[in-house]
């Protein structure tokens, strides 16, 4: 796990107090830093290389794409605009239309980074 990348959850959340509330429950829950569009948008562009990076990562992982990984996750349906919009997310400029997108690679990043660290615990 990018240690960058951690840190960076670590500190839009506040601290480590809800990791393993997340790791347990998902991030969809609510947990400050991670609950409106503007914050999430703005984690995701400021991480966007790390993030891309760990969907890679599971990509491998998985024997599958980047995109096909993230156009599974269930708060995105899955659908031609929505390959497109991650494709621009992962690997170009993120338009003010990919706000769902970015917000979910934002949440993917709390949520593997929770369970990253509680683990090790």
């Amino acid at each position: 796990m990018n240690t960058k990348l951690v840190k960076a959850v670590i500190k839009q959340l506040g601290g480590r107090e809800y990791l393993q509330d997340i790791a347990n429950h998902g991030i969809d829950g609510g947990f400050s830093g991670f609950i409106y569009y503007t914050d999430t948008v703005k984690f995701f562009k400021a991480n966007k290389t790390e993030i891309s990076e760990l969907v890679k990562e599971y990509a491998d992982d998985f024997g599958t794409d980047s995109v096909s990984v993230v156009a599974g996750f269930n708060c995105l349906t899955d659908d031609s605009e929505t390959r497109e919009s991650i494709a621009r997310c992962l690997w170009g400029r993120v338009r003010d239309d990919d706000t769902q997108v970015a917000n979910a690679l934002a949440w993917f990043a709390a949520e593997e980074v929770a369970h990253y660290e509680t683990d090790k615990e």
